[in-house]
């Protein structure tokens, strides 16, 4: 009797295709493999042809509830996981696959909330199974064989350092923002690590404020050798000190002084060679750094892309994962590929592209050494090789990854340098000429730099000055933070760790505390309300040294250093303290943020006053609860006009943010709809196109064939994966 015989005599009133490979795996395997993420199991399932049952979590299936705490402060902060909402079904269909399985192996990510998800899977599944860790730094069939050949023990410390997290993230979050909503507005959040950020976005903003601009002048002078030829150079010392030129009369004097018969000379020539090495292969941050760089994609953007390239593409023979796993911080390479890529060097580019001495970086400390740099998972697999499987972001980010991990493994560029002296009088100058000599790294990834040309030049030549030009400057203040040198901000700091870069940045957005502005992040005025508010009365547990000793700790747990109740009983008692102050200044600090204006109510007579609320900033009466007076904004005009009445359309403000509708609401209920704007990403659950929407919690991505399929990334983020 064949198998779906079998199953149709068990299953007579419903054909799911889930339970017929749940049933398969009765039926037909002794072995079965759980892995969070649905594109994963889909790719391991076909590169390993079916001999083992894969089976997908769909990202985590506990957490701390969302209605409550969760931590039970009194009782050694112990947390209070449960299910998520939704994946019991999921839950019984892994236990009932797991009955019969002779070994359960668990092959989520290898990094703390991979070992988190599979600790609370083996918590469900584990009733007296054989039940095995599997860390898959690659999925391609090398990578899974090696695994499954080497399975080894859940990391209990390494959940144990997630907990910790979970728990302080937890403590800060649902403590810290009722005190935003009663001070401010509700739907505010404060985050232990996303405060932090906000906090650096605002100090750079005041830096940018208070700052005071220079002036100061530069001089550029044109010389000409005997045989005619012009070159520039700059003035560089005056009386032997280097020259500060404050203002435009000292510009004058010095310019009429160059122009007044001074004979000037070489004074020395000096030839070099310069050495570029080429940076070491990705880690997290330097990935989104150099995504935003060159590509223009945000953190989050990033690594949705990246999780894919890890996850698996399907290409003309085979579906294989293109990276390794993207959330790491160590620049290590595996030895054996190594040796792959040096071979392809010599066997594509020639000898001269191969370092005699094969490259060594180092990783910083208390790194997940395990892990590899995201790099290739074949370097004969190049780009051109792949783009015909890849949309353009997808091909885009594997460019990137592949040139710059193949330029890490090659010689340095080198640049032959001549810098030239000159003096005359009290006056000295400089000029340079570079040349590139051989690209080395750069034929494949590498800002190179421009040839500048100088004439042959010899020393004791003497020249002719032809023109003085003094330039007029100022100085200017610190460059808003971009996305990219945020992260690196963070990660110098040592200020949340890979896998939370793109959600602390996302976060930042998602409340509003943070637009761009010509690609900068500039805080808005409630994210300054916010920071403003939060910084003074937590200044410890928000100040950047002691956010970069909390994740110390946390790898601390991770290496059995420390104990995680112990961490988190010093983090509680002084941030307990800040709380109780602060609840105790609540009502003084909300009269304070009531800025009154001189307008009058027209109901009581009262000063009106600018307030916080649901929906932000409004204008009412002062003597509120007694007067519920609010002034109504009159909207923006816009030339356009409704279609429905003719009227003209406005501006409005709603509960879900800026909207566009008909200038005579109530009679006219026009609401003009945005058409969503399609990205190049493929919905993974249909295939079809991704759009941008706006919607109750501001922008998402979703789905263009909703609500046929009503997959969106915010709920693929909570509840099917961990990005």
């Amino acid at each position: 009797m064949s198998l779906l015989i079998l199953f149709r005599i068990r299953y007579q009133k419903s054909l799911d295709f889930v339970a017929f490979l749940y049933y398969y795996a009765k039926v037909m395997s002794k072995e079965l493999l759980i892995v969070e993420s649905p594109t994963k199991a889909n790719t391991i399932k076909r590169l390993i042809q079916n001999r083992m049952t894969v089976m997908s979590s769909r990202g985590h299936i506990k957490d701390l509830p969302k209605s409550r705490l969760g931590v039970n402060i009194e009782e050694d902060f112990e947390p209070y996981y449960i299910r998520i909402r939704g994946k019991a079904e999921i839950i019984n269909q892994l236990q009932e696959a797991a009955k019969d399985a002779k070994t359960v192996y668990l092959g989520c990510d290898p990094d703390r909330e991979g070992e988190a998800i599979a600790y609370h899977i083996f918590e469900e599944v584990r009733n007296g199974k054989n039940i095995k860790r599997v860390l898959f730094y690659e999925i391609t069939k090398q990578g899974i064989e090696d695994a499954l050949h080497n399975p080894t023990e859940i990391d209990t410390k390494k959940v144990d350092s997630h907990k910790a997290r979970r728990i302080l993230d937890r403590l800060v979050g649902y403590l810290v923002s009722p005190l935003l909503w009663k001070a401010i507005k509700g739907g505010l959040s404060a985050g232990r690590v996303q405060t932090v950020a906000l906090r650096l976005i605002c100090e750079r903003e005041k830096e940018i404020t208070r700052f005071v601009p220079k002036e100061y002048w530069t001089i550029k002078v044109l010389f000409q050798t005997k045989n005619k030829e012009e070159f520039d150079a700059a003035l560089w010392k005056i009386k032997d000190n280097l020259a500060d030129i404050p203002n435009e009369k000292e510009a004058k004097r010095i310019k009429k002084e160059l122009e007044s018969g001074i004979k000037y000379h070489i004074s020395k020539v000096k030839k070099s060679e310069r050495h570029r090495s080429p940076f070491p292969p990705f880690i997290t941050s330097t990935m989104q750094q150099e995504a935003a760089r060159r590509l223009g994609f945000s953190a989050k953007k990033t690594m949705l892309i990246a999780q894919q390239l890890f996850e698996g593409i399907e290409l003309k023979d085979e579906t294989s994962g293109l990276i390794t796993y993207p959330r790491t911080d160590s620049v290590r390479t595996a030895e054996e590929f190594i040796s792959k890529t040096r071979n392809f060097i010599q066997n594509e580019f020639g000898s001269d592209y191969l370092p005699k001495i094969t490259r060594r970086f180092k990783d910083k400390k208390l790194v997940q050494g395990a892990h590899e740099a995201t790099r290739p998972t074949s370097i004969s697999r190049t780009p051109d090789s792949v783009k015909n499987y890849l949309n353009r972001d997808q091909f885009r980010l594997y460019d990137l990854i592949y040139r710059r991990f193949l330029a890490s493994r090659m010689a340095d560029a080198v640049y032959s340098i001549t810098d030239v002296q000159i003096k005359g009088g009290d006056y000295e100058f400089k000029a340079q000429a570079i040349k590139q000599k051989f690209d080395g790294f750069e034929k494949v990834y590498g800002d190179i730099e421009k040839d500048k040309v100088l004439p042959e030049l010899y020393e004791g030549e003497e020249i002719l000055l032809k023109q003085v030009n003094p330039e007029r400057h100022f100085t200017q203040p610190p460059s808003r933070y971009t996305e990219g040198t945020l992260i690196k901000k963070l990660e110098t700091n040592g200020v949340g760790r890979p896998s939370t870069y793109a959600t602390i940045v996302s976060t930042l957005f998602e409340r509003q505390y943070v637009k761009r502005q010509e690609g900068k992040l500039c805080p808005t005025e409630l994210g300054c309300l916010v920071n403003d508010i939060l910084i003074p009365r937590f200044g410890n547990v928000f100040e950047v040294g002691f956010t970069k000793e909390m994740e110390d700790e946390l790898d601390l747990i991770e290496n059995g250093k420390e104990e995680w109740h112990s961490v988190v009983k010093r983090f509680y008692e002084p941030f307990n303290e800040d709380l109780e102050k602060m609840r105790e200044e609540l009502p003084e600090l909300k009269n304070n943020l009531q800025e009154e204006l001189e307008e009058r109510c027209p109901e009581c007579g009262r000063n009106l006053a600018v307030r916080w609320g649901r929906y932000g900033k409004f204008i009412a009466c002062s003597d509120y609860p007694n007067c519920k007076y609010v002034k109504k904004e009159e909207p923006k005009l816009l030339d356009e006009k409704c279609p429905e009445c003719g009227k003209p359309l406005a501006e409005r403000f709603g509960r879900y943010g800026k909207f566009i509708a008909c200038s005579d609401y109530p009679n006219c209920k026009y609401i003009k709809k945005e058409k969503p704007r399609e990205l190049d990403q493929k919905c993974p659950e249909c295939g079809k196109p991704l759009v941008e929407r706006f919607g109750r919690f501001g922008k998402f991505i979703a789905c263009s064939n909703y609500p046929e399929c009503k997959y969106t990334v915010k709920s693929f983020r909570k509840k099917k994966s961990k990005k």
